[in-house]
């Protein structure tokens, strides 16, 4: 008899992004590149911590953590006979719909889902999960839906009880109860390389005793989406008849009708032309060609996925213009900035302009690279920190998600063109707050003469502004505090001010005055 294949909350999110995706995931001739970012995997790490925590505020449930589907489904029904129970990853289902949930609290016939999310959320904010015009927010959209599409199924699974629905978060302002909270979470790998988390035995009342976590209610945004109406392919639907559209299409692994569009520059399913050699597929090529009729050659050819920053990217394949070549300067039109080198519209169709024209170049604004370079003061300081944002503290009064700056390197550029290594800082004593000795050794660096410093991107001065509002927000700040935030200000930018020595972006020159080409 063949496996039932469910819809579950991942699948659905994944359908709700792109439905022809659902016909893609978990076939392994299909490769899956999620499967293969660190990055992706990092913040999965910090899932895992978060979701301990969390079973910790809710302390004596019962773990269902066996990956059979029947199995968790016994098991969670056996453990509903009770009146009150808590319950982590309970699994419920209902016709060809699955969900495990990561915290359920059973008190008599009212139930409460509760969603553990890594993500922040700002405590002092009312109401950020809608606009202004009453619409879901779009960043809170994929959180709000996965509850949506659980309490649903919730509701079916057991009709006659009261489902009441939260996201639990990180809250970006309470400050963490103890030092070395984070280091009691520590994720592990079993035989199987599946990941979990093991709780410090020295764990304790204290450490939970002011919650970083908070648990907002969600009924009222979940009942949004449940009133609302989707597209499922081409016809306007209920929620309900979206899940049904979406599960229906899974279970009988019937794929979806593709359709083009700027989001399929974020396609998953995609392979490497040796991927695709050794006999992998290529999902991504197989819808274009599916809509598009191509075939692999005009795949080598640049297409408006790849046009820079672009927010037309929909309308331009709407209208047929896929590809760069096919773009008219009207399309794009072009229009000066307000500054020096070339605006984003005008850096889009000197890219087009290259595709056309077949132009493989470097294009350089030497004028404007000479003027730029002509403010610059000798030795040349290029700085780069190793930074870390985590959900869970490392130290007491510490907020969820504060940077943490914990190394950084500094390289000079003499005006003879000499370049050496000028100095490096790392603080690796476990359990001490690094950032004020990190700044105060780039200080010490950096404050030797006026020369002028760089960065890469926004990471430094973006860094650099959290430690002086750390400073200037600690109840015990060091004795060189004002110094420090002096420093600070004369090296950085922000809202309020504009130092005199602000680093240079070294990012931003490269975007205005100059552009390369793929071969």
């Amino acid at each position: 008899m063949p496996k039932l294949r469910y819809l579950t909350k991942t699948r659905y999110k994944l359908g709700l992004d792109c439905p022809t995706k659902l016909f893609y995931t978990g076939k392994p001739e299909y490769p899956d590149q999620c499967d293969e970012d660190a990055f992706l995997a990092a913040l999965a790490e910090g899932g895992f911590q978060v979701g301990e925590l969390a079973r910790q505020y809710y302390k004596g449930g019962i773990t269902i953590d066996t990956l059979d589907y029947d199995e968790a489904l016994a098991m969670t029904k056996d453990l509903m006979k009770r009146d009150k129970v808590i319950m982590y990853e309970p699994a419920f289902r209902y016709d060809n719909l699955f969900i495990r949930i990561d915290i359920l609290v059973k008190d008599g016939n009212n139930l409460r889902l509760i969603e553990v999310k890594s993500k922040s959320y700002d405590s002092n904010e009312d109401n950020s999960f809608l606009k202004k015009n009453g619409e879901i927010s779009s960043g809170w959209e994929p959180y709000l839906h996965d509850v949506a599409f659980q309490k649903y199924v919730l509701q079916k699974a057991c009709p006659g009880y009261t489902v009441h629905s939260y996201l639990m978060m990180a809250d970006k302002n309470a400050p963490c109860p103890t030092d070395g909270l984070n280091q009691k979470f520590r994720i592990t790998k079993d035989s199987t390389n599946r990941k979990g988390v093991v709780v410090s035995s020295t764990l304790n009342d204290e450490d939970l005793g002011r919650r970083i976590l908070i648990e907002v209610p969600v009924d009222d945004y979940v009942y949004i989406i449940h009133q609302g109406t989707y597209d499922a392919g081409g016809s306007e639907v209920s929620f309900a008849g979206l899940i049904d559209y979406l599960s229906t299409h899974y279970e009988k692994d019937k794929k979806i009708q593709p359709e083009i569009k700027a989001r399929c520059g974020g396609c998953e399913f995609r392979c490497s032309a040796d991927q695709e050699a050794s006999g992998l597929k290529c999902g991504f090529k197989e819808c274009w060609k599916e809509v598009l009729k191509w075939t692999d050659s005009d795949f080598d050819e640049p297409s408006v996925l790849e046009l820079w920053r672009s927010r037309k990217k929909d309308a331009y394949i709407s209208s047929g213009k896929i590809k760069l070549k096919d773009l008219e300067q009207h399309d794009v039109d072009p229009v000066p900035g307000s500054t020096m080198g070339l605006s984003a519209s005008e850096r889009q169709w000197l890219q087009v302009e290259k595709v056309k024209n077949k132009e493989a170049s470097v294009y350089l604004d030497k004028v404007g690279m000479k003027a730029e370079m002509d403010t610059w003061t000798y030795p040349l300081h290029h700085i780069d920190f190793e930074t870390s944002m985590v959900a869970i503290p490392f130290n007491k009064g510490r907020k969820p998600y504060e940077g943490i700056i914990f190394q950084f390197s500094h390289h000079v550029i003499k005006e003879d063109g000499t370049i050496e290594h000028a100095g490096q800082y790392l603080n690796a004593v476990p359990g001490v707050f690094p950032n004020y000795a990190t700044v105060r050794d780039l200080k010490k660096q950096l404050e030797k003469d006026d020369g002028t410093i760089f960065r890469y991107a926004t990471h430094e001065n973006t860094y650099l502004v959290f430690v002086h509002n750390q400073l200037l927000d600690d109840p015990n700040p060091p004795a060189d505090r004002d110094e420090l935030c002096e420093f600070i200000r004369s090296i950085t930018t922000s809202k309020q001010w504009h130092g005199k020595r602000s680093m240079v972006d070294l990012c931003e020159l490269v975007r205005k005055l100059s552009m390369g080409m793929k071969k």
